[in-house]
């Protein structure tokens, strides 16, 4: 086939391997596979697609596309269909809605999934924020509809940036008795950039105080422009509580979904995104995947940028054992070799065949870069931490948030960043370094902590985010060099002097303001000029050593220093006393 080079025109035949197709058009593989997602085909290297099809994508790619029908070998014209599907025809079928549940911590969205799948998911959460991703799927009038719910809490906003790019329709959770907030304007901005559906939903109008008018003015503010006053996105009033509205919820749902003509290719080899990670004592990585092209079944290789492994055992969002799975359908993948990354692209097959990895997934690395670098510039205190999280997504939350705290003398240093629970190997790890033990929604194990016990290294465990946050910006508080604070005490008119030695004199006199204390330093002054300075070595008031003299008080003072103190002169008492920072 021709490959495209100084001409804009291409030809392209009526089918074409998306291999070939990249040879046309004189791209690497990984960067047409790229293209396609973008445009929400899920095609893997072998399979092929319509003239229709790869015309789009060249297009979008700068080239002018033509159809190849002329001068094509006789033989080729003459293949038989049954041939062409040996080889991977990519054949689109309708399949289900992926919806983002979106919005502000508390405005109902947990709830809202709790009342639609009729089940309990509530109790997972931990000072009410939902701390990972998760995907859910349901049935409305025998129709499937998959559900990400998306933390509303500010510190996974690339949790909920990403839950926007992966989905067809975006739900917007917000509460009638509470109106738009921070994470509701940020999902607004991370919907309209992924240029999906909107949906609002205005929750808890089962509440006297909710104030619809009010909410529909306040997302007007924010550039939502809803149906009834002449926009495009549906508003349906709802009340997560009591099931009110929740229906009609679903059913606007499907619509706007058939208006979208959702498809996607359920043959050749799978392709999906990974939405959380973790890993299992017991069973080892344990991924959470979103399907997006073809299918998934036990058995298969399994492929990322960073990781591979077959898949020995897949499960629903019930947990129920499955065989396969296919577009738009979530589902756990055990037989990972290692934790992938959240992010990753998943592909199935003999081997992986493109770059798996967008650049939001290289963002963790970089992250974690970024904070060390900030730890290694001169002149900065580092503080160590060894970071166990339960998940790859908390994980990332945890870097980002970390990376946000200002370093101007102070830094957080990563020692390591995993997935798992905390083993002696941190232990030992963080007595080597003077590292902090940091983890999230995660166990020690028992020789864990009895090596931690032996060895008196501290374990920190959390189940809320923003804790664990706050007990390392503690950490860099109590490392920062305190503040020198001058504190004025008094002063003093001399009036005698009664012994002079060399470094040392003891004089007396009257205090004109303030008070004198024992071990304060002093300014010598006479006629206006500091002639230089001391420390009062002792203090007597009527012949008694004491503690405070007052304003209007005479006393004696033994003054350390090689100024000589000449009747007249002013002292002035003051301390330098440390006082700590913050950030």
């Amino acid at each position: 086939m021709p490959v495209a080079k100084n001409n804009s025109i291409i030809q392209i035949p009526n089918m074409v391997r998306i291999k070939d197709l990249a040879g046309i058009l004189n791209l690497p593989v990984a960067r047409l596979i790229k293209e396609l997602i973008k445009n929400n085909i899920y095609a893997t290297i072998n399979e092929e697609i319509d003239y229709e099809t790869a015309a789009i994508i060249a297009e979008d790619l700068g080239f002018s596309a033509v159809s190849k029908t002329k001068n094509e070998d006789p033989k080729e014209s003459q293949t038989p269909k049954s041939a062409s599907k040996k080889e991977g025809v990519l054949k689109l079928s309708p399949r289900p809605p992926v919806v983002a549940i979106m919005g502000h911590v508390d405005h109902g969205k947990t709830t809202l999934l709790d009342y639609i799948r009729k089940t309990k998911v509530a109790e997972s959460e931990a000072g009410g924020i939902t701390q990972s991703i998760g995907a859910y799927q349901i049935e409305s009038k025998k129709k499937p509809i998959t559900f990400i719910d998306t933390p509303g809490h500010e510190a996974f906003q690339s949790m909920r940036e990403r839950g926007a790019r992966l989905t067809d329709i975006a739900v917007l959770v917000v509460a009638g008795d509470d109106g738009v907030k921070p994470q509701t304007a940020e999902a607004i901005k991370h919907i309209q950039s992924a240029k999906i559906p909107m949906i609002v939903a205005i929750n808890k109008m089962d509440k006297p105080e909710a104030r619809v008018d009010k909410i529909k003015q306040e997302l007007a503010k924010a550039n939502v422009q809803i149906e009834e006053w002449g926009g495009d996105t549906p508003v349906q009033e709802i009340s997560a509580k009591t099931g009110q509205g929740v229906d009609s919820l679903l059913a606007t749902i499907l619509l706007v979904a058939e208006m979208e003509e959702l498809k996607a290719s359920e043959s050749g080899d799978g392709l999906g995104t990974v939405i959380e990670s973790h890993l299992s004592a017991s069973r080892g990585p344990e991924v959470s995947i979103l399907v997006q092209g073809g299918t998934f079944r036990v058995g298969n290789l399994i492929h990322t940028d960073t990781t591979d492994g077959k898949i020995k055992k897949m499960e629903d969002y019930r947990g129920q054992s499955i065989l396969r799975a296919g577009p738009a359908m979530p589902v756990k993948i055990i037989g990972f070799n290692d934790v992938p990354l959240v992010g990753s692209l998943v592909q199935t097959g003999k081997e992986k065949t493109a770059s798996l990895i967008d650049g939001k997934t290289r963002q963790e690395q970089k992250t974690l870069d970024a904070i060390n670098q900030k730890a290694l510039r001169p002149k900065i205190k580092k503080l160590n931490l060894i970071i166990k999280a339960d998940g790859q997504g908390a994980k990332e939350a945890i870097l980002e948030n970390l990376a946000a705290i200002p370093a101007q003398e102070v830094a957080p240093y990563i020692i390591e960043a995993k997935v798992g629970a905390i083993t002696e190997t941190d232990i030992l790890k963080s007595q080597i370094t003077n590292a902090k033990i940091l983890g999230f929604r995660v166990k020690a194990t028992n020789v864990a902590k009895s090596l931690a016990k032996q060895l008196g290294v501290k374990i920190n465990l959390y189940a809320i985010i923003y804790e664990l946050i706050d007990t390392v910006k503690e950490g860099l508080e109590e490392i920062l060099e305190p503040e020198e604070e001058i504190r004025e005490l008094g002063a003093m008119q001399i009036l005698e002097i009664f012994r002079t030695e060399k470094d040392k004199m003891i004089v007396g006199g009257k205090i004109t303001q303030g008070i004198v204390e024992p071990q304060a330093l002093i300014r010598v002054r006479r006629s206006g000029e500091i002639l230089g300075e001391g420390i009062l070595g002792e203090l007597q008031c009527n012949k008694q050593k004491a503690k405070t003299v007052k304003s209007g008080q005479e006393c004696g003072i033994k003054f350390i220093g090689g100024i000589k103190i000449a009747v007249n002169d002013t002292l002035e008492f003051y301390k330098i006393e440390k006082k700590k920072k913050s950030l």
